[in-house]
């Protein structure tokens, strides 16, 4: 197995320390590894698998990736990978700035300083988790998603260390319902499943589809016409995978609480309340959204 090294410049207002604190969810993380300050995980490129191994050396980001044959062009991809997963390339002083302007949100500025929305790049990936994580806690959809990936998602040991990937639309689409029930998936959960499966099968859904829609309102009405999708899940989606700064996750619980505990609302607070919270973040609701949950932590 060969091994190339890249690097990647870190931006302004970018914390590699904040973003592993941020992957470090502990043994429920199935999909990358941490191993001191290195994360690590195994990646879909044009012409196979790699396994890339992220740390930091000074100003940069050093990318190490393993694979049997390394072209230039599996180095742009890997590099183009990290990239999006880190929002690398987001020039986050003006959503800095917004925060400065409001005294129950500067503090965001120091304690989160340098936190970038961690992206799925993968759709399929993102849309499944959002489905796993409806109306359970998170430490119960971790537990769902491991089990799921372990018994569909395919595998690869390098050095003694397991790599795995989440499960594609054509596996997941015949998968075993007993097998899914008996991971206490619920039946509904097994059926949205089942259903965006052969929806990506069929080509109703896509990146390359949701990125070429004229806007944001025209996304979330591709995404919720597939069953399964409601608008809280169509907003976490298209922030996490499609980059859309413009997204509220509406109804969810974190947001919720987040926005009671510093603004003093009521425990639940209504889409006008939170829409007057967010007014003055035009284009960066995204983050706000994003930092308000790490508020919770």
């Amino acid at each position: 197995m060969q091994a190339r090294t890249i690097s990647i410049g870190i931006p302004t207002h970018f914390s590699f320390n904040e973003t592993l604190s941020f992957l470090d969810r502990g043994f429920d993380e199935c999909l990358y590894n941490l191993t001191g300050n290195t994360v690590s995980r195994l990646i879909n490129l044009s012409d196979g698998k790699g396994i890339i191994k992220i740390y930091q050396k000074k100003d940069n980001l050093e990318v190490e990736l393993q694979k049997a044959k390394i072209s230039k062009h599996n180095l742009q991809e890997v590099k183009d990978y990290v990239i999006e997963w880190f929002d690398l390339t987001r020039n986050i002083e003006p959503f800095y700035k917004l925060l400065n302007k409001h005294k129950e949100l500067s503090y965001f500025t120091k304690e989160y300083s340098g936190s970038r929305i961690i992206s799925i790049p993968n759709l399929f990936e993102a849309i499944c988790w959002a489905i796993i994580g409806q109306q359970i806690n998170l430490t119960f959809a971790y537990q769902l998603k491991r089990l799921l990936v372990e018994k569909y998602g395919e595998k690869e040991i390098v050095d003694k260390q397991t790599y795995r990937s989440f499960p594609t639309p054509k596996i997941l689409a015949k998968a075993d319902r007993n097998d899914l029930i008996e991971m206490k998936f619920s039946r509904q959960k097994i059926d949205y499943l089942i259903n965006i499966s052969n929806a990506f099968l069929d080509n109703q859904l896509s990146k390359e589809i949701l990125l070429s829609c004229k806007n944001k309102d025209e996304r979330v009405e591709r995404l919720t016409a597939i069953k399964g999708i409601g608008i809280w899940s169509a907003n976490y989606v298209l922030m996490k995978s499609i980059r859309d700064m413009s997204c509220i996750t509406y109804g969810d619980s974190g947001l919720n609480k987040a926005i009671h505990t510093i603004f003093k609302t009521e425990k639940k607070p209504s889409k006008n309340g939170i829409d007057v919270i967010f007014k003055d973040f035009k284009n960066w609701e995204s983050y706000l959204n994003f930092y308000l949950w790490k508020s919770l932590n």
